[in-house]
């Protein structure tokens, strides 16, 4: 995986140049969702026993084309690649509606897309995900039917491994897909500047998922 890593930083990186559907997240509280918005990583937990992680996630809340205080795109993004088809990365968009105040977000059996592409904390840059393949006419088109997520946001909800604090993301996630159900628990914080912080999600990318 660490080689098809470094084949696609540089095509990450270029594409990362090209605007989609929603802003990207710029500087701190730029966006009418900025309490929210940003980059996270963490576990994904089974509902039924938090003890048992099924992979880690990669998550991306972005405001809306109008910038609405009420409205996010949240991007979820399985990290787990092993045994899949040219290693690419299930991932899943979907509308939200938002409570500021409370930093809160949820949608409810919401049609939901895969995206053509998708961000990758390894990298820092966009990586190839399943929803290319509809664009390309191929069989491995867009499964995913709809999701159901409830989340919140707590600003410096996490002591990082390196001493600061971080913002805390938790929510719950049901995505519905052609081929069956997935349900899990998340729990995780916003992506820092700081290796040492990203640690144990990498290390678990390396040791169990790739």
């Amino acid at each position: 995986m660490k080689k098809i890593v470094t084949l696609f930083a540089f095509t990450a990186m270029l594409c990362s140049l090209f605007s989609c559907e929603t802003y990207k997240v710029g500087e701190p509280e730029m966006t009418a969702v900025h309490q929210i918005d940003g980059k996270f990583v963490g576990f994904a937990l089974n509902p039924a026993d938090a003890t048992d992680t099924l992979s880690v996630y990669a998550v991306l809340i972005t405001n809306t084309t109008d910038d609405e205080s009420d409205r996010a795109w949240v991007t979820l993004i399985d990290m787990n690649t092993a045994g899949r088809h040219w290693q690419r990365l299930y991932a899943v968009q979907m509308p939200v509606s938002v409570d500021i105040k409370a930093q809160t977000f949820k949608a409810d059996n919401v049609a939901a897309e895969e995206p053509d592409k998708a961000w990758n904390p390894y990298i820092e840059g966009l990586y190839g995900s399943y929803g290319a393949y509809t664009t390309a006419g191929k069989q491995w088109g867009k499964h995913t039917k709809s999701a159901t997520i409830s989340g919140k946001v707590v600003t410096d909800g996490v002591n990082t491994a390196t001493g600061y604090k971080a913002d805390s993301l938790e929510m719950d996630v049901t995505i519905v897909r052609d081929n069956g159900q997935e349900s899990f628990h998340f729990v995780g914080m916003k992506k820092t500047g700081w290796s040492a912080d990203m640690a144990a999600y990498m290390d678990f990318c390396d040791n169990y998922l790739w």
